[in-house]
């Protein structure tokens, strides 16, 4: 039998949008997890490898926006780098 600590944690898909698109989305995402009293959130940003710099650009702009005050707004507590790069794992608290 599954318990709730077996069960993935919800996700946002940010993968191919643009920053502001990503931000957006992630902003909306983060208020419905809050109403729905949710403790974990998955964000796929993707690895970075479809860019002309071949870098993990988008995830670097939403670790950014998640450390600054939209991620304190939201009650983000931890980030951490999941799935060989291309997610984050986010604590809401």
């Amino acid at each position: 039998m599954r318990g709730p600590r077996d069960d993935p944690p919800d996700l946002v898909d940010l993968h191919g949008l643009s920053p502001e698109e990503a931000e957006r989305r992630l902003a909306q995402a983060l208020h419905a997890a809050r109403v729905r009293g949710l403790r974990e959130l998955r964000v796929v940003t993707g690895r970075g490898w479809g860019n002309l710099r071949q870098e993990p650009l988008l995830r670097r702009r939403i670790e950014q926006f998640l450390a600054g005050p939209a991620g304190a707004r939201y009650g983000v507590r931890s980030v951490r780098v999941a799935a060989k790069g291309g997610a984050l794992d986010l604590v809401l608290g």
